[in-house]
């Protein structure tokens, strides 16, 4: 089940500094994101500015989140601290 990219998400990187080269690789992304960590989509993606999140299943059937967005100088450290809340 291919990702799908919300177009306001879309439309927020081309209008700022990432510009389209993430956003035009973001399916790929999510596809080999999906495949490395046995997830399964489990609803529609929702999305802030930069990010998109994905409702996922694991592979043993845990609801988790995938968290996909470039990376830079502000969230570098993002997945320490959102492994430390769990």
């Amino acid at each position: 089940m291919p990702i799908e990219i919300p177009q306001a998400l879309a439309d927020s990187h081309r209008a700022h500094s990432t510009g389209s080269g993430w956003i035009d690789a973001l399916p790929a992304l999510a596809a080999e994101m999906l495949e490395r960590w046995a997830l399964t989509p489990a609803g529609p993606g929702r999305h802030g500015v930069v990010a998109l999140v994905v409702p996922v299943t694991t592979a043993d059937g845990t609801p988790a989140a995938l968290k996909l967005q470039p990376v830079d100088e502000e969230s570098a450290d993002e997945p320490v601290a959102l492994r430390a809340w769990d």
